[in-house]
């Protein structure tokens, strides 16, 4: 259960004294004090059912405490931090051992848990401060002529919406029941239904005066299949409907209806040949373009990344640059909560900074227009757009919220695929591709990397000259950043959400993208074929029934 009004402002009070006591006491001979003191603590209770072919599989209510203390030591003209944060999140360090706190009301336990906590964050910040000046005597730092950190003003802000109530008996029954449609389908061997509630209530106080506290609820309903061809060719399939109002989660019946369209469909790739490879032009779906974007340019405009000499800084020193195609734009607006009647898991009022969150422009008409961005400066006239996020223990950094990509000029979807086939036919290819759907992406901005992303895709055709359409399976798309992005022909008129988790150096967060589908002049894609499988050796029980 969420802690009443009253525990609440309790647990409050006793984080901003400790806050203050931290700040006024800690010292050690020879090494400064800390300039400022934040505690962001995260209570989570989560509840998960998981069906089985009928059975529940399983059920679990767990509850925990999760805690980040920012202990700054310099001044905010110069501190410990380095790289832009990213490097601080080692499961390696003391701290994190006391990361996770006593759960409940009471307070002298948790109060001992910062205690300790905040101990060790004091010693590792002294020991990075050290590290810091003495790496000056050997290397130039790119950043020195911007502040470590930014001041703003402090915000009281106690926010406690009711959540959602979880009938656990209700859910049981839908996993159950939804699960069963896998039973007795030949080739059906995965039928999985999982519910995850997960309710945060969070809580940030700093020795600058902040004191607020919010809620959060995600409910996501994640369907795992996977059909195996008499060939032994296995397609795994997930469904995903992941909100933060349970009233918009499908019906049974509804869901039942899903999965049996997508045990069809999944028969049709099982059947379809392997693509090997292929680079030309590409008409990617909605949720695949939104995929697109997140990682080949979404990560590269995060802040904290440009303050990092490990990273590869692509488009550092850019503002005003023509990036993409004149018509396209792009923004992260976590203020937003729902669009078109869904709601959008990326929002959030406060970042994790206790910054008020805003709409960051990052490309407007083609052109490069700004960052996301923390209280760590990028440039000489910074102020945060309130987009510093975390998961848990790690140090907040600039990350994407709800990420909206538009176009000036959109197309139909029937004018998409003309366009498409006249592109094949222009360059007489023999076809084209289109990406219907993506499960998840990957990119590389390390310097020392290649500078690249992959996305999964989990259905896909091949659009001949004649406008015909097969499947083609086992496929990813692959490329280098710039090319992708700058060879979009045309967007579509027609916006999808995708509600996901995002990962990254300061964790998994829930983020959503909303995004047209794009039409792409190249783009490679690569093979990610898998080995058959070989036969069972002997067959389901329920295919044994007479």
């Amino acid at each position: 259960m969420v802690m009443s009004r009253s525990d609440t402002l309790r647990l409050v009070d006793a984080l901003q004294r400790e806050a203050h006591r931290a700040k006024r006491e800690l010292r050690a001979y020879g090494h400064p004090r800390p300039y400022m003191v934040a505690y962001l603590m995260r209570d989570f209770e989560q509840q998960w059912f998981q069906g089985r072919f009928g059975t529940l599989f399983g059920a679990e209510t767990r509850r925990w405490r999760r805690c980040f203390a920012d202990v700054r030591v310099g001044s905010y003209r110069t501190d410990h931090v380095r790289d832009g944060g990213l490097g601080d999140n080692s499961q390696k360090a003391e701290s994190f051992n006391y990361s996770s706190l006593p759960i409940g009301t009471r307070l002298d336990g948790v109060v001992h848990g910062v205690w300790q906590l905040t101990e060790a964050r004091y010693r590792e910040a002294a020991e990075d401060l050290l590290d810091k000046q003495a790496d000056s005597l050997h290397y130039r730092n790119e950043n020195e002529d911007l502040p470590s950190f930014s001041k703003r003003d402090a915000i009281e802000d106690v926010s406690l919406p009711r959540l959602p109530e979880v009938d656990a008996a209700y859910w049981e029954k839908y996993v159950k029941d939804a699960s069963a449609v896998g039973k007795k389908v030949p080739g059906v061997y995965g039928c999985d239904v999982e519910l995850t509630v997960r309710h945060c209530q969070r809580s940030f106080v700093s020795t600058e005066g902040a004191r607020i506290v919010d809620r959060l609820p995600l409910w996501q309903v994640l369907v795992n299949l996977e059909l195996t061809s008499g060939e032994g060719v296995a397609v795994p399939w997930t469904l995903s409907h992941f909100v933060r109002d349970p009233a918009e989660l499908p019906s049974v019946g509804d869901l039942k209806k899903e999965m049996r369209r997508a045990i069809q469909q999944m028969r049709q790739i099982a059947s379809a040949p392997t693509l090997r490879a292929y680079s030309g032009p590409v008409l990617l779906g909605p949720r695949p373009a939104g995929l697109l974007m997140h990682e080949a340019l979404g990560h590269r405009l995060e802040g904290s990344r440009l303050l990092s000499s490990g990273e590869g800084q692509t488009f550092k020193d850019s503002l005003g640059e023509s990036l993409l195609p004149e018509p396209i734009s792009m923004r992260d607006d976590p203020t937003l909560t729902e669009w078109e009647g869904k709601s959008l898991v990326g929002h959030y009022v406060y970042d994790d900074e206790g910054v008020p969150a805003a709409s960051a422009s990052l490309v407007e008409r083609g052109q490069i227009k700004g960052y996301l961005s923390t209280r760590a400066p990028t440039g000489k006239r910074h102020k945060s757009n309130g987009h510093a996020r975390n998961e848990a223990y790690e140090r907040p950094m600039s990350r994407m919220g709800v990420t909206v990509v538009e176009a000036a000029d959109p197309v139909d979807d029937r004018e998409l695929k003309r366009k498409l086939i006249e592109e094949v036919k222009r360059r007489k290819l023999p076809f084209g591709i289109h990406v219907i759907d993506a499960d998840s992406g990957e990119t590389a901005t390390k310097s020392y990397d290649f500078q690249a992303f992959l996305g999964e895709i989990r259905a896909a055709t091949r659009v001949y000259p004649d406008g015909r359409e097969d499947y083609v399976r086992d496929v990813a798309f692959v490329g280098t950043p710039l090319n992708a992005i700058r060879s979009i022909i045309a967007a579509g008129s027609r916006h999808e959400v995708d509600n996901a988790y995002c990962g990254a150096e300061s964790g998994a967060v829930p983020v959503s993208t909303i995004s047209p589908a794009l039409l792409v002049e190249s783009l490679e894609l690569q093979s990610s074929a898998r080995t058959p499988n070989a036969p069972h050796t002997y067959p389901m029980p329920w295919d044994s029934e007479g």
